[in-house]
């Protein structure tokens, strides 16, 4: 779920050697490329030669495949197909359009991994929707990270009003949500996560609680759970309470995408005091059996969020 720390963790898993960070890449279509959003590297789509490069050796460039693409996703990957794409019971139409939109991701991945000169792509969307297609997709190995934090965390985080998205170019505001629809769609994507981890032959979850307390041994252990082991020097940007990140071509997501250097993270449990006592009820009424199976209740837990997040 957004504004979990999912931009922290892509940017510390992209700078391990042999790896890169890409940012949400099924939000490159949708709104990325067709709004011009700003790269992690400060330039805007159009102009990052990263992402030009990209375009030209996957496509020729990103002009006929962007509409098409930005079509066929809302057709194609939306939560309520989840059971089809976990299934493959599905028409023939939508198996061909499938097909040419799987395509697209194919090529896509690899561009990104040839023109950073990468083996990993560190991807950082967040529709399970998304990640039940691309399993579909022959010979790409895809390995799984389910991060989660506490629900009643993520919903005082979703109902601010008024943070900007730091990647528009047109001054927009970042979404809200009510705490209840917030508690629903939590508990939701965690129920699809859990089914999508089972069916992965790599998976990890981890809590962005562990992440901020413990950078270093919660990265390290993700990485061993997902088949990618580190070597000893590769987590030398992680330290025992900050990291240090340097500008990528990451793209969407949180503010965080454009803070480099030394990151402190810091405890932070605003929720506690600000979510008022009636949302934070129904939060956790709505997410119970997780918030359990997950360790926030039922045991002393730190709730921890990233100071620049």
């Amino acid at each position: 779920m957004g504004r979990s720390g999912s931009t922290l963790l892509e940017r510390v898993l992209g700078a391990v050697p042999g790896s890169v960070n890409a940012g949400e890449v099924n939000a490159i279509f949708s709104r990325v490329s067709t709004q011009d959003q700003r790269c992690g590297c400060g330039e805007p789509f159009s102009t990052c030669s990263f992402w030009a490069a990209v375009g030209d050796r996957a496509f020729g460039g990103w002009g006929d495949v962007t509409a098409r693409m930005a079509h066929l996703q809302p057709r194609l990957v939306r939560q309520r197909f989840v059971p089809q794409l976990a299934t493959g019971r599905f028409g023939a139409t939508y198996a061909r359009e499938l097909d040419d939109y799987l395509d697209v991701h194919r090529r896509l991945y690899d561009a990104i991994a040839e023109v950073a000169g990468a083996e990993v792509v560190v991807d950082a969307s967040k529709s399970t929707a998304q990640l039940f297609a691309l399993r579909r997709i022959e010979g790409l190995d895809l390995r799984v990270v389910n991060l989660v934090r506490d629900a009643r965390g993520v919903a005082h985080s979703w109902s601010k009003a008024g943070i900007r998205k730091p990647q528009s170019q047109q001054g927009e505001d970042m979404g809200t949500y009510a705490p209840h629809r917030l508690a629903v769609l939590w508990a939701g994507l965690q129920l699809e996560c859990s089914v999508l981890g089972a069916a992965a032959e790599h998976h990890a979850r981890v809590r962005y609680e562990d992440l901020v307390a413990s950078p270093r041994p919660t990265v390290r252990r993700l990485l061993e759970e997902v088949g990618l082991p580190p070597a000893a020097d590769a987590l030398d940007h992680v330290d025992e309470h900050s990291v240090h990140l340097t500008p990528s071509h990451g793209v969407a997501g949180s503010r965080t995408r454009f803070t480099d250097g030394d990151i402190e993270l810091r405890v932070d449990d605003a929720w506690r005091s600000t979510l008022p006592v009636g949302a934070r009820r129904v939060v956790t009424a709505v997410t119970l059996p997780q918030l359990v199976g997950y360790g926030y209740v039922g045991r002393r837990t730190r709730d921890a969020a990233v100071g620049v997040a």
